[in-house]
């Protein structure tokens, strides 16, 4: 099913279970809702939901659901899918994301609205990334990301906030300043994180970004929190 105004160039393929809102753009190459590249992948009658407003660009890839994800892959509204990058089964893909040139999703990885992934960089199966996080280019991310969180790495570590993020989208000077001083109790040596976060939640209980990391970290998920690098500076 392809709503009304998309754009579709050239060589474009669309097939299987798949349903496209409005104005979207597929750039030649794209291949979209073709079979997962999962070997327990059986044919059976998974979806693909992709929004409204998205750009695809040439040679994107993007995966149904399988069975053991919940049968179905979800793009929000308003991402931007550069170059080369790839969707695997599973995923779900919140609004305004950014995946630059050859950025790659394995299976079942959650990505939050406004996260910007890397060129080159590589997202581990099942993985959480959060909103308005950056991921640098060339990283092979295995561990959660927090919301607001930048990381970097042949194995990410967390080198801080999105901070350049959070000014582009007009974050006021005191939400940074709670983002700051939450981010270094959070992540200091002292106690363990159950503390930690009792204390920040505590502290900042009406702080709406602060409390997206709290409940980001609280929340159900297979992989640890992705952590600063042993003797990186906590900013």
């Amino acid at each position: 099913t392809i709503n009304a105004d998309a754009i579709i160039q050239s060589n474009v393929v669309i097939m299987g279970k798949t349903f496209i809102g409005k104005k979207n753009i597929f750039y030649p190459f794209s291949s979209i809702g073709n079979p997962p590249q999962d070997l327990k992948f059986k044919g059976e009658k998974s979806e693909l939901i992709i929004g409204d407003n998205n750009v695809i660009r040439e040679h994107v890839t993007i995966n149904p659901g399988t069975i053991g994800g919940g049968m179905k892959t979800v793009i929000g509204n308003e991402c931007l899918l550069m170059v080369g990058s790839h969707v695997a089964h599973d995923c779900i893909v919140g609004n305004n994301v950014i995946l630059a040139n050859n950025a790659t999703l394995g299976g079942h990885v959650e990505i939050d609205d406004y996260a910007i992934i890397g060129g080159l960089s590589g997202v581990h199966q099942f993985v959480r990334i959060g909103c308005h996080s950056m991921v640098g280019g060339m990283s092979g991310v295995d561990s959660d990301v927090i919301p607001y969180g930048s990381v970097i790495g042949n194995r990410a570590n967390l080198s801080g906030l999105n901070i350049i993020g959070l000014k582009r989208r007009s974050f006021s000077r005191s939400i940074i300043h709670d983002l700051r001083k939450a981010y270094r109790l959070l992540f200091a040596p002292e106690g363990t994180i159950q503390e930690r976060l009792l204390d920040v939640a505590d502290e900042f209980s009406s702080n709406e970004p602060i409390m997206d990391i709290v409940n980001f970290i609280r929340g159900d998920t297979s992989r640890a929190i992705c952590q600063p690098k042993n003797g990186s500076k906590v900013i």
